[in-house]
Order: structure tokens, then C-alpha cells, then sequence
């Protein structure tokens, strides 16, 4: 196949999205988009080559492959080794544990299904997932497992019948992505393999009509649409964001761009000379190397950072990852690719031998819970932990846990009920350790990220058909007497605490539809508040006493992070643990809902449970208290923090 230095620079423009993006640059919103560049190619590069195999009747599933381990194996060994290396000094140990079962999946090519199982890609906790960029690589693994033999068997059975075939395949797995959409499944869509081939199929289309054919049309006309797919790919880079239904028909843009410049591309046009200008060829080059070796870079930088880096800082991480990436393209990658120094059995020798190495640090990971002995003060990271019946009675999605089934615990009486979102877990479990002692229980009702939408239709799916089916349940439970309410109120109504102390004042539109995107943030906010004060006074008319959970104070960083030192070989917690957050700071974070909730007529039936009381001293919010933490990440209560306030709440059996 003819060398195309036009390529390698899109692979740049691909790559430099992608590490643009992730360092958080203004203007690379869309650079994930990169990736699917990055599908495009591959599926015509490689078509291309198994296309003229089968044509010179030269086509081997096992050259094939190790081709793929040649390409692939090498550079993601060093890469791994080295991140568990550095993940073993620096990582606390429920992360390690976490970056074990990742490293296994990457080792089994499925880290896109384990990162589907764990937190969304734009999610704050992915981004210091040293892997997670692996996920498209398991997708193109996955793809080519079955798409070389479907190619041959097509190629040698029904050949006319291949680009139909194909075209098919791609519709239905575009068709697909957009039904996922739909129904709200973002992290399947995102991930698997199914709504992703479609973009691969492109590139493998593109290929089976051979462009190198179409130089016969206008150049003006080629030149015109090489710049229109460059255009395309930047427009998606600049435009797109994490907010946009992706990938569905909004990646036909970058995919369409790929495929304009691969198709029509050439050295004389503008897009072709600037592809091909020699610093962009380099970049492309190394391309493999520095998506690999940015993610664990950027990843321990933030993990070991109190605020976002700076723009500087993430600079020179990038100078970093494009020395490293420099040192794998000409030592480890262009090495491995030469038969005459490492032979095919040499290859696939060492790719078993690499791959059994690193799922026996991935599985010595797990079974060591990520080693707690590491760390001088192993028993304060221990007591950062929720609710043990979390995994069991906190529900979400569609398919949620009926009110009706869902967990009640500990006493035979069930007299207490807590309803809420994931704020309200550990509450509850606390809560139902004091009844127990008055062999009283009580019923768990709780939803991840759900507002109290009783007469709204929330964007978490499953969350207004749960909340009704709870609210009519408890109403018609006679036996029920108490019922403690709480939820996330600030972090719905005005964003994720990101910057601290800064306050971040965000259009609480993302927890609420389409229907009601044309409101004022104003209006949403006493929307919000109507439909909380529409639930508890539902519930005081069915007779309950009312208990409600003013907000939980915040972290401005992850417990964990907070008091982890910098690596093994240090022994102190980088922060003070008694003095994490000022109650200023919480008064002027929750104005708006403090000063609702003190509204509210409290008295012979409604009660207040505030926080603050009971965590907050002497102007200071500590994360630490009798050598406990109170939290088990940045902002949701641990067993111990729960417990303490709810030792000031006042438990009766009735």
C-alpha cells in the first residue's frame, strides 16, 4: 500500500484533539472526537491491506495478528508497567484496587466494558482513571477479531455482496447508537462495541471503493472537499462538547470529515500540504505513543493536585508525554515491526509473556485490596467507607428497585423511612442502627441523582416514575411514622463544587428536560424548591413526622486525596483534616436553599436535621474527627460521618 503522509497528519490533528481536550484547553471542547478520526483510519488502512491480501490470494489470519501485536503489544507493555509502577507509589488503596480490575480488563482487551460498568467518560472521578483512554482500544480490538474472517469469508463466498453487507452492518450499528440515545443508555452508547463499529465500518467502506481510483475527478472538486472534511473535523473539535448527544449522528461530522480528506486528499492541495508538512507527519508518527503515555500523565496529576491544574502545568505534562511518546516511537514501537529482529514466534512469544505479567499485577492488585499496608495510616483511609447496603438499596435507572421490594432494615417494626437521593445512604444506615436498639426499623428508599421532581420530569431516567411510586407507597404505609427526607439540593441547583472557594452558579437545567430548557435559572430554582415542598407536605398530610436533612457541608477535594500522602515514602496528609471547609463558605454555598428550608413551619411535625451542627465547630468544617473520616469522597457522608449526625436526632420506636 502507498505511503500517504496526508494520513499521518490527520492521525496528528486526531491526537492533538484528544490531548487538548483532556488537559482541558478553551477551544477543544469536541476533541474527543479524535478518536473517531482515529476509528476512521484504522478501518481503511487495514481494509486496505486485507483487501489487496485476499486479491493476491496472500491473506493469513495469523499474519494478520501478528501485525496487530507488532503494532499495538509493545508500546502499551512499557506504558502499563510503568503507570502500575507509579500507580503502586502514589495511589491511595480503594484507587489501586480500582486501577487493578482496569488493568485486567485492559490485559483481556475489555476495558471499554469495565469502564461502561464504572463512572461516565466526562465524569470528574474518569478523568484520574490512568486507563481509561484504553476503552478504543479494546473497540478496535474487539472490531477486528471478527471483521478480518467476515471479510475473507465474504471476499471468498459472496465477494459482490461485501460492500452491501457492510453498509448494512454500519447503518444498524449507527441506527443503534441513536436508539441508546434515546432511551438515555449515554455509557453504553459511549463504549461498546456495537454503537461504536459503525465508525470503523466507514473507514472500511471508504476502502472497498477504492478513492486512490477517483483521480480522474476535478481537482478544484477534490481539493474542495479535502478542506471541507478538515473543516468538519475542526468545527466538531471546537463546537461540540460534553453535553452533546454523542456518538450518534453528531460523530457523522468528524467521521465524514475523516473520510473526505482520506478519499480526496493529495499532496498538491492546501489541506494536503498542510497534512503533510513535516512537524505534522512527526506527530502523526508518534501519534500511538502519545495517546498512550498523556492519559496516566495527566491522570496522577490531577490525582495529586488539590485544584485543576494550570494551563501551564498541563504545558509541560504535554512536553513530557511528547518526549516519552518520541523515546517509545524510535525504541520500543519501530524496533518490534522489523521480522528480522523479532520474529513472529518471538512476537507472539512475548506478547504472552507481557500480557500474563500484567494480569498477574492486575489480579495480585485485587487480591490485595490495593495493598492499605503501603500507607502508614492505613486505618483512617479504612474508615472512608458508605453504607454496606449501598450496592443493595440504592437504586437508579430505569429498571429501578420498586419501593414496594426495595430494602428494610434493621428491626422487625418498621416505623422510619428515609427518602432522598444518594445523600440520604449512609444517613439511613446510621439512622437504622439507633432503631435497632429500640428494635424498631426502618424502610430505604433512595435514588442516585434524583431531585425531589414530583410534578417535573427529571433528566435521570427512571427518577420522577420513582419518586411518585415512593411518595403514593409511603403515604399508604400506615406502619411508617417517621420519614426523613434529604437530598443534594445545591449541587442540583447551582453545580458540582469544582474550584473551591469559589462558588459556582450553574443553570440547574441538567436536572431538568428539554420541556422546561427555555426557564430562567431563577425559575427553575423555585420550580425546584415547589416540588420539595410539595413532598414533605404530602407527607405531613399522611400523618408522618417529617424529618428534613439540611445540606451536607463539602469537601474541596476528595477524602481520600485529602489524606493520602504524596506517595508511599511519605508519611503526613498534605491538608489539614480539621480545617477542610469554613462555615462561611457553606452558608454562602447553600443560601439559597438554607434560607427556604428555614421557611418551612417547623414544629409538633416537621423537624430539622442540620449538619452543621453537629460536623462544623469554631468556624471550620474538619473531613476528620477522633481520627475518623467523615466522608468518603467530597461530598457524600462515610458511616462514621453519618453517624455522628445522626446522634443528635432524637429516635423514638413509634
Amino acid at each position: 500500500m502507498k505511503y500517504r503522509p496526508e494520513i499521518d497528519g490527520l492521525r496528528a490533528v486526531a491526537v492533538l484533539a484528544v490531548v487538548f481536550f483532556h488537559a482541558g484547553f478553551s477551544g477543544f471542547s469536541g476533541g474527543y472526537v479524535g478518536v473517531d478520526v482515529f476509528f476512521v483510519i484504522s478501518g481503511y488502512l487495514i481494509t486496505s491491506i486485507l483487501q489487496s491480501e485476499l486479491e493476491k490470494q496472500r491473506f493469513s489470519i495469523i499474519q494478520f495478528y501478528e501485525r496487530r501485536a507488532r503494532r499495538i503489544l509493545p508500546a502499551l507493555t512499557v506504558v502499563l508497567l510503568a503507570t502500575s509502577i507509579a500507580a503502586f507509589f502514589l495511589m491511595p488503596p480503594s484507587l489501586l484496587h480500582d486501577y487493578a480490575r482496569s488493568l485486567v480488563s485492559v490485559v483481556a482487551f475489555g476495558s471499554n466494558i469495565y469502564f461502561y460498568f464504572s463512572n461516565g467518560y466526562f465524569s470528574t472521578a474518569s478523568e484520574e482513571k490512568p486507563l481509561l483512554h484504553t476503552w478504543s482500544l479494546a473497540v478496535e480490538e474487539q472490531y477486528y477479531l471478527l471483521f478480518p474472517l467476515l471479510l475473507a469469508g465474504l471476499w471468498y463466498a459472496r465477494r459482490a455482496a461485501i460492500f452491501w453487507v457492510m453498509l448494512g452492518l454500519a447503518v444498524a450499528s449507527l441506527l443503534l447508537s441513536e436508539y441508546l440515545l434515546s432511551q438515555q443508555a449515554i455509557d453504553a452508547n459511549f463504549y461498546l462495541i456495537f454503537s461504536r463499529a459503525w465508525e470503523l465500518l466507514a473507514g472500511s467502506l471508504l476502502a472497498l471503493l477504492k478513492p486512490e481510483g477517483w483521480s480522474h475527478l476535478n481537482a478544484r472538486l477534490r481539493h474542495g472537499l479535502a478542506w471541507l472534511g478538515l473543516m468538519l473535523i475542526i468545527g466538531a473539535v471546537i463546537l461540540l462538547d460534553q453535553s452533546t448527544p454523542f456518538p450518534g449522528l453528531y460523530a457523522l461530522i468528524p467521521v465524514l470529515g475523516a473520510c473526505l480528506i482520506i478519499a480526496f486528499c493529495d499532496p498538491a492541495s492546501i489541506t494536503g500540504k498542510l497534512l503533510s508538512h513535516r512537524a505534522m507527519v512527526g506527530i502523526g508518527l508518534i501519534s500511538y505513543s502519545l495517546y498512550l503515555w498523556h492519559q496516566p500523565l495527566f491522570a496522577f496529576l490531577r490525582m495529586k493536585t488539590t485544584q485543576q491544574p494550570s494551563a501551564i502545568i498541563f504545558a509541560v505534562t504535554i512536553a513530557l508525554a511528547f518526549l516519552l511518546a518520541t523515546l517509545s516511537y524510535w525504541y520500543i514501537e519501530q524496533p518490534f515491526r522489523h521480522r528480522q529482529r523479532f520474529s513472529r514466534r518471538r512476537i507472539f512469544q512475548l506478547s504472552g509473556m507481557t500480557l500474563t505479567l500484567m494480569l498477574a499485577l492486575g489480579l495480585a492488585g485485587m487480591q490485595g485490596q490495593g495493598f492499605p499496608g503501603r500507607f502508614v495510616d492505613s486505618t483512617l483511609m479504612a474508615s472512608t467507607v458508605g453504607s454496606p447496603l449501598r450496592d443493595s438499596c440504592h437504586t437508579s435507572g430505569t429498571d429501578y428497585l420498586k419501593p414496594s421490594l426495595s430494602c428494610e432494615y434493621f428491626g422487625s417494626r418498621i416505623t422510619w423511612a428515609s427518602l432522598g437521593d444518594s445523600h440520604t445512604v449512609e444517613l439511613a444506615y446510621a439512622l437504622g442502627e439507633k432503631l435497632q436498639q429500640k428494635d424498631a426499623g426502618l424502610l430505604h428508599l433512595s435514588f442516585s441523582g434524583c431531585p425531589p421532581a414530583l410534578l417535573f420530569e427529571a433528566k435521570e431516567p427512571g427518577c420522577s416514575a420513582w419518586l411518585k411510586e415512593a411518595v403514593t407507597y409511603l403515604e399508604q404505609r400506615q406502619d411508617i411514622q417517621h420519614v426523613v427526607v434529604g437530598f443534594s439540593y445545591t449541587r442540583a441547583l447551582f453545580g458540582h463544587l469544582e474550584n473551591y472557594p469559589s462558588l459556582p452558579d450553574k443553570n440547574p437545567v441538567n436536572k431538568f428536560t428539554a420541556a422546561d430548557a427555555g426557564k430562567t435559572p431563577t425559575e427553575l430554582r423555585e420550580q425546584y424548591w415547589y416540588n420539595l415542598q410539595t413532598l414533605i407536605e404530602r407527607m405531613l398530610a399522611a400523618g408522618k413526622q417529617v424529618h428534613v436533612v439540611y445540606p451536607i457541608p463539602e469537601l474541596p477535594m476528595d477524602i481520600i486525596k485529602a489524606i493520602t500522602p504524596f506517595s508511599i515514602l511519605h508519611t503526613r496528609a498534605p491538608h489539614d483534616m480539621h480545617r477542610m471547609t469554613s462555615e462561611a463558605f457553606y452558608l454562602a454555598r447553600h443560601a439559597f436553599i438554607l434560607r427556604k428550608l428555614d421557611s418551612l413551619p417547623y414544629g409538633q411535625h416537621l423537624h430539622a436535621i442540620k449538619p452543621l451542627d453537629s460536623l462544623c465547630q469554631h468556624g471550620d468544617c474538619p473531613a476528620v474527627i477522633d481520627g475518623q473520616a467523615l466522608y468518603f469522597d467530597d461530598n457524600h457522608l462515610s458511616i462514621a460521618g453519618a453517624r455522628k449526625i445522626m446522634s443528635g436526632v432524637e429516635i423514638t420506636a413509634d
